[in-house]
C-alpha cells in the first residue's frame, strides 16, 4: 500500500475525516497534496438560495477506501507492507 506511506500527520488525519464524510474546514494545501497523490477527488455541490453557489467537496473513491482500510489494519497489527 505505497500510495499511503509518507502521508504526514495532518494528510492522514485529513483523509480520515474526509474518508468519513467530514471535508469541510481543512487547510486547502492538504486537500490539494490528497488531490495530487489520488487518493481523494473533488467534486461540485450546487446551493440553491440567494445568491445561488456552488461549493467544493470531496470524497474517496471506493477502491481506495477499500486500500485504506486494510493498509491500516495491517498497520495496526504491525505488518505494514
Amino acid at each position: 500500500m505505497a500510495r499511503f506511506r509518507g502521508l504526514s500527520e495532518a494528510q492522514e488525519r485529513v483523509f480520515e475525516q474526509i474518508a468519513i464524510g467530514n471535508d469541510r474546514g481543512h487547510h486547502p494545501r492538504t486537500l490539494d497534496s490528497l488531490l495530487e497523490k489520488k487518493i481523494i477527488e473533488r467534486y461540485a455541490q450546487f446551493i440553491g438560495g440567494w445568491p445561488p453557489m456552488t461549493i467544493n467537496r470531496y470524497g474517496v473513491p471506493i477502491p481506495v477506501h477499500i486500500e485504506w482500510c486494510k493498509w491500516s489494519s495491517e498497520k495496526e497489527a504491525g505488518n505494514e507492507e
